[in-house]
Formats: C-alpha cells, sequence, structure tokens
C-alpha cells in the first residue's frame, strides 16, 4: 500500500499545531514593538521639528498644526497604526501618538488605543504607557 496512515497525518498536524502555537504570539509581539518603535520614531522627529521652530521663531507649533508638520516638515502623522495629535500653544507642546495594533492610522484615537505614547517640550523621550 501506498500513502500516509491516519495516525501519520495526525502526528504531522499536532506538530504544526504546537509549532503555531510557539511561533504566532512572538510574531504578534515583535510586530506591537515594531510599530510602538515607529510611533515613538515619529514623536522624536516632531520634537526635532519643534526645537528647530522655536530657534527660528521663538515660538512652538501647537494644536492644530498636524497638518503643517505633514505637508511642510515631513513628519508622518498619520502611520499604519498610530495617529498623533498635537496640543499645547505657542509657548509649551505636546504631541501624544494614539498606537491601535488593529486599528488603521486614521481610525485610532484615544477612545481606542492600546497605548498612548507623549512628548512634551524640553523631553528627551516619549513616555508611553
Amino acid at each position: 500500500m501506498k500513502g500516509f496512515s491516519l495516525i501519520e497525518l495526525m502526528v504531522v498536524i499536532a506538530i504544526i499545531a504546537v509549532l503555531s502555537a510557539i511561533a504566532i504570539p512572538g510574531y504578534n509581539a515583535y510586530k506591537e514593538r515594531a510599530i510602538r518603535s515607529e510611533a515613538e520614531q515619529e514623536l522624536m522627529n516632531v520634537q526635532t521639528v519643534q526645537e528647530d521652530y522655536f530657534n527660528s521663531y521663538r515660538k512652538y507649533l501647537g494644536a492644530g498644526t498636524e497638518t503643517t508638520l505633514e505637508n511642510f516638515y515631513g513628519v508622518n502623522i498619520t502611520g499604519d497604526h498610530f495617529k498623533i495629535v498635537m496640543g499645547g500653544d505657542s509657548s509649551a507642546y505636546t504631541a501624544t501618538a494614539y498606537v491601535c495594533y488593529n486599528v488603521a492610522g486614521s481610525g485610532c484615537g484615544s477612545g481606542n488605543a492600546n497605548l498612548t505614547c507623549t512628548i512634551v517640550a524640553d523631553q528627551d523621550k516619549p513616555d508611553c504607557n
């Protein structure tokens, strides 16, 4: 007789299931770290632009300046899984990145974020929680 027995096929399927059970959570954790890292990097870009702008004009870009940051300074305000919202005024700024692991960036916001990262004027790196 040629072919595989039912027992042999079940053993192969069990091995594949065990390997999948090990690999999928690791992949998901890797994907989440990558999304968080991308959001933190864009917040650092916001900080760089804000400090350069302050050095030139003696004021910060405050709330509602997301379009200016994106169009004129190349900051990625809406990524694949995050969205950055600006706050503050000309004397201080706050940039908040809402990170959503399972929602596209344009639909991500404070109500459905898995993680929120914030950077303010004179801060070294973003705080995420």
